[in-house]
């Protein structure tokens, strides 16, 4: 472990009468070094690890010539990344905090842009000695100074670099050394409690980690929804790939990203993706194919896929839509259409039928009577008369629009209504006399009710009439 004689908070080093800032402003001016890198290799500036940016300028390395970059070593002098020790998350580990940042220009891993380095700092839980300089003796660290893994290219320090600087979380008056280091495209005064005040290393661009995600489509949307501002939160791994080649994905702490050639990337919810396997997954609903839509009626939200869709509102409980029925709510006008939100998954029926539930109807399907949707009035009567095991049977087709009203067909008879009215069932040997008489245009007009059976004898009641088979 390296300890500075004279160790100092970012902002102390900045705000300090005595003008070292422009006599660093004057050293680093037409010499490509940044202010950080003269603070660091300055022992005025404070106590930084220092390592070479001459090396690096003249041997650099390409974007992912190695996965961890440049100085990847203890001897290097730098701090590991969190994710290498931190089970791969990319935040700081229990008892570190977020204490300061800098920032690396032209970083690959943030598609060539501004990538974002911050110190996790040990916190003082041994002891409080030596907090006169605002950072705790070694000795009061709740980490020991050690090395990254063998087992990756990132063996850089863990909990050496008794150095803070101070932009983040200054109510934390004194700390322990830098426990290891997190990175983000955003900047961090975005997402945690820092100032906006900036120092830069650009040899620091391409220092990484085996357990952080490359930048591409995914870490661009995530850059793009705040990073770890986002639901998502730290990402807790690298990129990975489905079994079968068909998609990528990397998993946060608030849910995962997933990207394929043909959706792009999309995002979603721990809650959402735990139901995407319940659902079936890719195999079911295939992949998600952009952001969960949020706001709509009811309080309710849809996470779109290739298939169908996962779907919640406040009146109702999380199911899915997939297939042949996603196609006809949509067609419908979805959760403002007529079947309003679905409460149940579908459900087989006997004969090779199917059906799925609605707030206002339902989709149905029959081997032989094909698809369509049931709702309101026809649907409230279809269920009285026992549904699909009625004297009914399955629907044979959408509700039709007729004089004054409407009517929907089934295997065994049908429903008629006055428009904006109750439906009404007629079947049998009634129906069979009421349209030969003309049905509701004819003399009887629209039923008034469901045909009774009884004493082996049918009555049916009528607008114009009775008419008993």
């Amino acid at each position: 472990m390296t300890t500075s004689p004279s160790r100092a908070t970012l902002d102390e080093v900045l705000e300090r009468p005595s003008g070292i800032v422009r006599v660093i402003d004057r050293l680093t001016r037409g010499r490509g070094a940044s202010r950080r890198g003269v603070l660091v290799g300055a022992a005025v500036a404070g106590s930084a690890l220092v390592t070479d940016p001459k090396a690096y300028a003249l041997r650099p390395v390409s974007a992912y010539a190695t996965i961890c970059g440049p100085a990847n070593t203890a001897a290097g002098g730098w701090t590991v990344f969190c994710a290498t020790i931190n089970k791969g998350v990319n935040g700081c580990p229990p008892g570190s905090f977020t204490a300061g940042w800098w920032k690396a220009a032209d970083s690959s891993w943030c598609g060539g842009g501004y990538r974002y380095i911050v110190d996790c700092n040990a916190k003082c839980t041994k002891c409080t000695s030596g907090c006169s300089d605002h950072l705790c003796d070694s000795k009061c660290w709740n980490c020991k100074c050690g090395s990254g893994s063998k087992a990756t290219c990132d063996q850089r320090r863990v909990c050496c670099n008794d150095f803070r600087y101070g932009q983040c979380n200054t109510q934390v008056k004194c700390s322990g050394g830098v426990h290891c280091r997190v990175v983000s495209c955003v900047p961090p005064y975005k997402w945690e409690n820092c100032s906006t005040t900036s120092l830069s290393s650009n040899a620091t661009a391409e220092h990484s980690s085996p357990y952080l995600p490359q930048w591409g489509p995914m870490e661009k949307l995530y850059s793009a929804m705040g990073g770890h501002r986002s639901y998502l939160k730290a990402s807790t791994g690298p990129i990975k790939n489905t079994i079968d080649g068909r998609a990528k994905y990397v998993n946060y702490q608030g849910g995962r990203i997933w990207w394929t050639s043909a959706t792009g990337a999309a995002a979603m919810t721990s809650f959402v993706l735990t139901k995407y396997a319940e659902y079936g997954g890719p195999d079911v609903l295939g992949f998600p194919t952009g952001a969960r839509l949020e706001g709509l009626s009811d309080g309710g939200w849809i996470q779109r896929f290739q298939k169908g869709a996962i779907v919640d509102s406040a009146s109702t409980a999380t199911t899915c839509v997939w297939g042949y029925r996603w196609t006809m709510w949509t067609a419908s006008g979805r959760e403002t259409g007529p079947l309003k939100w679905p409460v149940a998954l579908v459900e087989n029926l006997p004969g090779g039928a199917w059906i799925q539930r609605f707030q206002k109807g339902a989709t149905v399907s029959g081997p032989t009577t094909g698809r369509a949707i049931v709702h309101n009035y026809a649907w409230a009567a279809w269920v009285a008369l026992g549904r699909e095991g009625g004297v009914l049977g399955l629907p044979r087709g959408d509700r039709q629009v007729v004089a004054r009203g409407y009517t929907q067909a089934f295997e065994r008879g049908g429903l008629w209504g006055l428009t904006d009215k109750p439906a009404w069932g007629v079947w049998g040997p009634v129906l069979d006399a009421w349209l030969a008489a003309g049905g509701p245009t004819g003399s009887y007009g629209f039923p008034v009710a469901h045909v009774e059976e009884s004493g082996g004898s049918a009555t049916g009641r009528f607008e114009g009439g009775t008419i008993t088979v």
